[in-house]
Formats: structure tokens, C-alpha cells, sequence
């Protein structure tokens, strides 16, 4: 075999290991986001974009305040239809308005922290029930 054709075999194994190890790794899961939302807690100086894309996403599901920013409800809210009240009661969450992100962050890692066979899950999923069982709305 030829220098040329082996070169081209290695490099098209290689681009698929490559390839392969990339599809394997969810960047939405628990399993790559908590390390990242741990070391914000901590303070760890590692990685701080990624512990920023924690923090962010943790505030972005529940403002201090109740603030649901996720989906836009019509503008009938007061008098919402059965599944829209559903919908409002899974998404509310009423957190002090004295509640930091470090302590948003710290909740949801404790949440997922005691669920362990729930890593492979959603993040964004999982902070969101972490912080309406912290701070259920009334």
C-alpha cells in the first residue's frame, strides 16, 4: 500500500474518532454542566467561561423575584385556560429578592447533587425543578 492511501486511511480514522468523541460528550447534561456550576460555588478559577454559562443559565430560569423569563404567556394571564395555568404553575418560581446567584447555584447543585441516576439529564431541566422546589410559588 502506498504512502498516500495509508495517510489517507489514517487521517479518515482519525477524523472520526475525532468526531465520534465530540458527539459523545452533551454539553446540556448534568453530567458537563455541574463540575462547572461546582467550581462557580467554589470560586475555582477554571474554566470561567463555562462557569459563567452556569451562573447565566441558572439566573435566566429564575430571576430573584418570581420573574419567569422562559416563555411569553399571552396577555389574558389573569384569567389563564386550564393548561396555561399548568403551564404557569410548573414554570413559577418565587425566589427572595435577596437570593444571589451563588445561592441560586448552590440550590440547584444540592438538587442534582442527591439525584445522581438524573446526571445524563437536562441541566436547564433540572435547575428548574431544583429552584421551584426551593421557592415554589404560592
Amino acid at each position: 500500500m502506498s504512502a498516500r492511501i495509508t495517510l489517507s486511511l489514517f487521517g479518515a480514522a482519525l477524523a472520526l474518532t475525532v468526531t465520534a468523541a465530540g458527539a459523545a460528550e452533551n454539553v446540556h447534561s448534568a453530567n458537563y454542566m455541574l463540575p462547572h456550576c461546582r467550581n462557580f460555588v467554589d470560586r475555582k478559577s477554571v474554566d470561567l467561561f463555562n462557569q459563567g454559562i452556569c451562573a447565566g443559565l441558572v439566573e435566566g430560569i429564575a430571576v430573584p423575584g418570581g420573574l419567569v423569563i422562559l416563555y411569553a404567556l399571552p396577555s389574558d394571564y389573569d384569567k389563564p385556560e386550564p393548561h396555561l395555568r399548568d403551564l404557569q404553575r410548573m414554570l413559577c418560581i418565587d425566589a427572595p429578592d435577596e437570593a444571589t446567584v451563588e445561592q441560586m447555584v448552590r440550590v440547584v447543585v444540592a438538587y442534582i447533587d442527591a439525584r445522581p441516576a438524573r446526571m445524563h439529564e437536562d441541566f436547564r431541566n433540572l435547575a428548574r425543578e431544583a429552584l421551584r422546589t426551593a421557592w415554589p410559588c404560592r
